[in-house]
């Protein structure tokens, strides 16, 4: 049994709570980028490149590709997309990885290319959304 003496007690009792809250939901670890139609985690810390990005569209296949850019360690973000990709449904094709690397995943009629590389200023990160239009 909660038992509240006045205004004070009641405002310390729902202020933890609260501010715990708010500081799991600042501490994300990834937000989302569309990539041709496709929700795509993206690690915070790692920011879309000026650069435009690609769309491509041929008979039986249509994609796009972005770029992002951050100072997180090739390591980690191969990690992140290692957990992340499969538990959104997305089933793991292909890995290669060493300081960086490639992964694919799939789900339906889509492949994701995820492309890590360290550069001098950071890390680099390509996401490439293909659809067979099977």
């Amino acid at each position: 049994m909660i038992r509240f003496y006045g205004r004070a007690d009641l405002r310390r009792f729902l202020v933890g709570p609260v501010l715990l809250t708010l500081s799991l939901v600042g501490c994300s670890g990834s937000y989302e980028e569309t990539v041709a139609g496709v929700n795509v985690p993206i690690p915070r810390g790692m920011t879309k490149s000026q650069a435009k990005g690609i769309q491509l569209s041929l008979p039986g296949f249509g994609g796009a590709q972005a770029s992002f850019q951050g100072n997180l360690e090739p390591d980690k973000i191969v990690e992140f997309y290692k957990k992340e990709m499969p538990s959104r449904g997305w089933q793991p094709n292909m890995e290669l990885t060493s300081k960086g690397g490639m992964l694919t995943y799939t789900k339906e009629n889509q492949t994701v290319v995820v492309m890590v590389t360290k550069g001098n200023g950071g890390s680099s990160l390509s996401i490439t959304v293909g659809d067979t239009g099977r």
